[in-house]
């Protein structure tokens, strides 16, 4: 049987939910008072990007920044 060696120093994995918790409402709010009240335009789009922007940063942290099996494609090794 195998034995796995820890470091007694090794830090804790941080579990807490980050800022994501008041992140998303600050966002939310400005992209709807942003669509009510103007058109479409430069500042429009920064804040579309930095949406997906935080999207993506929310997913990376939650996943560990590793794609699910089954978004991976299958190997030709696998069978037909």
């Amino acid at each position: 049987m195998q034995t796995i060696d820890h470091d007694p120093q090794e830090p804790k994995i941080d579990r807490t939910p980050g800022p994501w918790r008041w992140v998303f409402p600050i966002i939310a709010v400005l992209f709807l008072a942003n669509l009510l009240t103007r058109q479409i335009d430069w500042i429009s789009l920064c804040l579309g990007l930095g949406m997906g922007c935080t999207l993506a940063g929310w997913a990376i942290e939650i996943t560990g920044n590793k794609v699910p099996g089954s978004w991976k494609a299958n190997s030709r090794r696998d069978g037909p």
